[in-house]
């Protein structure tokens, strides 16, 4: 198996990395989200404004410092794998003016401007939608600084991963939000209205999700045998695997669960809540696998 060959030359700061990796893919997608979601339903209900608002906030800062520990981990890499490589001037400075340092520049101050979601939209009207907006965008210009979408048609390649990023961050991004207004009573006027319009929503972003997903994967992978050939490939098919399992949850919320919650059925939000809890642990199996398959793998090499 093309995967498990990838994975036999892995070593303990590889897996760091990937670990690493994996937890500031987390952060800046959920702290994107919590922006994305906050403007998609700017009539959430006080307590659970707040608390998305925190969360984004909470999940910019765990993100700064995983980029922060990135850069060290990317220098020791480059020396080896080791603690003394990792702290080498010559090698810190070689991460830092190639696109690595780009990514870390572009995702700290996006990270910062994220922080602007936490501004009262009451007394600042628009101020901290903007600003936490304009660090969106620049998160999502991080994330397509290194890895496959680097090679030719970049601009084809990277704006395909952008969407595809947006929508995964709106999607992770609403899950908490989601989770505690499922923890409303099942009937509940304002809980109802915002899961119903979310499944609306959803349809949309999960689309945009999969349709970006695919292209980019047919013009990174050229064909289908490298597709079950490669590491690359073999990763790629367990990541979509999770996913169809994501989507799946998602399809029995908005048709079988929103449902019985809107009907009031008593044990809808315990079933409701415990489908959005699995929901977010295939999203950090997703995010993990991805962050071993742009680590150990590429389409070029396998």
């Amino acid at each position: 198996m093309a995967w498990l060959s990838a994975l036999a030359g892995v070593d303990a700061w590889t897996v760091a990395m990937i670990l690493v990796a994996a937890g500031f893919y987390a952060g800046a997608l959920l702290a994107a989200g919590a922006v994305l979601f906050r403007l998609a339903f700017p009539d959430l209900p006080d307590p659970e404004r707040r608390a998305a608002s925190r969360t984004g906030a909470i999940a910019a800062w765990a993100a700064i410092v995983l980029a922060v520990i990135e850069w060290p981990l990317q220098a020791g890499y480059l020396g080896g794998g080791n603690g003394a490589a990792a702290v080498d001037p010559m090698l810190l400075g070689m991460v830092f003016e190639g696109a690595q340092g780009t990514q870390l520049i572009l995702a700290v101050s996006g990270l910062l401007l994220v922080q602007a979601i936490l501004l009262d939209a009451r007394r600042l009207p628009g101020l901290g939608h903007g600003l936490s907006l304009g660090g969106v965008l620049l998160v999502m210009l991080a994330l397509v600084q290194v890895g496959h979408t680097v090679d030719e048609p970049r601009w084809l390649l990277g704006g395909l991963l952008v969407l595809h990023l947006l929508a995964a961050a709106f999607w992770i991004g609403s899950l908490w939000p989601l989770y505690r207004l499922a923890g409303h009573p099942a009937g509940g006027a304002d809980a109802v209205r915002i899961l119903d319009r979310f499944g609306r929503v959803a349809v949309f972003g999960v689309g945009l999700l999969v349709l970006a997903g695919v292209v980019l994967a047919a013009l990174l992978l050229g064909g289908v045998t490298p597709l079950l050939t490669t590491g690359y490939g073999q990763f790629l098919i367990g990541k979509v695997l999770i996913v169809a399992l994501l989507l799946l949850l998602a399809a029995s919320n908005k048709w079988r669960l929103v449902p019985a919650f809107e009907r009031g059925e008593p044990r809808a939000p315990q079933r409701l809540r415990r489908s959005i809890a699995m929901e977010i642990g295939l999203v950090g199996l997703v995010l993990l696998v991805t962050a071993i398959l742009t680590t150990v793998s590429s389409p070029a090499n396998g």
